[in-house]
């Protein structure tokens, strides 16, 4: 079951208010006892292509209860961090707007520690 769409729908429903999710978690969820959606950006496993290396960008979205056999997870590859020829980039894959900047350290803070 595809439960946040992207983040543009929750459970089916879309979000024409432009309502938050949290608030659109609410709403359809009232008193059931599920925990709010937590998101993580992460760096995916880098893949070299010639002389570039490119690092996908994974947006990474858990939602649970109090229930250790109910989780649903989903991941929404959101971007690529392309470093070539001593240059460092980042290129949507949504259309939505990125902090190339933000995603470039975030990538680059990871590869530190390995």
């Amino acid at each position: 079951m595809n439960l946040l769409c992207g983040t543009k729908k929750i459970f089916n429903r879309e979000n024409r208010d432009k309502k938050d999710i949290s608030s659109m978690f609410k709403d359809f969820c009232g008193n059931c006892n599920i925990e709010m959606p937590k998101w993580d950006k992460v760096v995916g496993k880098q893949i070299r292509a010639a002389d570039r290396t490119i690092y996908p960008i994974i947006e990474v979205v858990t939602i649970g209860n109090n229930m250790p056999n109910f989780r649903g997870i989903e991941i929404f590859p959101v971007a690529l961090v392309i470093e070539e020829s001593g240059e460092k980039y980042a290129v949507s894959i949504t259309g939505e707007e990125i902090d190339s900047d933000e995603l470039i350290e975030m990538v680059f803070k990871e590869s530190k520690k390995q």
